[in-house]
């Protein structure tokens, strides 16, 4: 296989790509890693994710391969592979360690947020929790939180809280008028407490974890005033079922 030797120009390229994607993409998830790697440095495989099925598949180089160079040794190496599961393709980059030794550096595309909800959730709310779960992916946890109490709000409004009121108020008058429970109204304001607090400067930075526990608050929240109640009332038993059906 061909192996691109470095020149003045695609050392600029690589270059800019590399100050890009430090910047860019820095933070963001990157499920995967070398697999393997041949003698000459010219073919290697990587594993994880796929950025286009979601698969966990393997990603031979499927192109001759580009290798960054300083001071006529090898630093990094730049190829395109091909997905086993789906056949699509990523740009795979490969650096040295400390040990001299190959490892997966970044790939490109890195993929997208799985930011699916049920379609029982209003599609006022929808959106921000959407954004929400695109926040985390990134590892946005302060504006997670936030998109997070922007979500709740806006469902207390849809369920008849007068908008002017803070959010406090409009949880405490939801949970007066028997729309959610005290377990529920409990929830409502710590996602509401988690959202102020990423919301204003503070010694209590919100970490992964904090991220995570607003949005699974905040989607039990949505499941159990929301989603179950619709999908129970497609289901009454109580009516006899129709002729031809047992």
């Amino acid at each position: 296989m061909e192996v691109f030797q470095e020149t003045e120009s695609t050392q600029d390229i690589v270059s800019l790509l590399r100050e890009a994607a430090l910047f860019l993409w820095k933070d963001w998830p990157r499920d995967m890693r070398l697999s393997s790697i041949n003698q000459e440095n010219t073919r290697f495989v990587l594993n994880g994710e796929c950025p286009h099925c979601g698969v966990q598949a393997a990603f031979p180089t499927v192109s001759a391969t580009f290798k960054e160079m300083e001071s006529n040794w090898p630093t990094r190496i730049i190829g395109a592979a091909r997905c086993i599961a789906c056949n699509e393709y990523i740009l795979g980059i490969l650096a040295k360690d400390s040990h001299d030794c190959w490892i997966y550096q970044i790939h490109f595309p890195l993929g997208k947020p799985n930011d699916d909800v049920a379609d029982e959730i209003p599609d006022t709310i929808k959106s921000d929790l959407k954004e929400a779960m695109r926040c985390l992916w990134v590892r946005a946890y302060n504006a997670t939180a936030e998109m997070c109490r922007r979500a709740l709000e806006s469902s207390c409004i849809e369920l008849g809280a007068e908008p002017d009121v803070v959010l406090s108020e409009m949880i405490d008058w939801v949970h007066a008028q028997g729309k959610i429970t005290n377990s529920l109204r409990d929830m409502a304001h710590k996602i509401k407490l988690g959202g102020n607090r990423a919301a204003h400067p503070s010694d209590r930075i919100l970490s992964e974890e904090d991220a995570n526990a607003v949005v699974d608050f905040t989607l039990e929240y949505f499941q159990h005033v929301y989603v179950t109640p619709a999908r129970m009332a497609r289901h009454n038993f109580d009516k006899p079922a129709k002729k031809g059906k047992p």
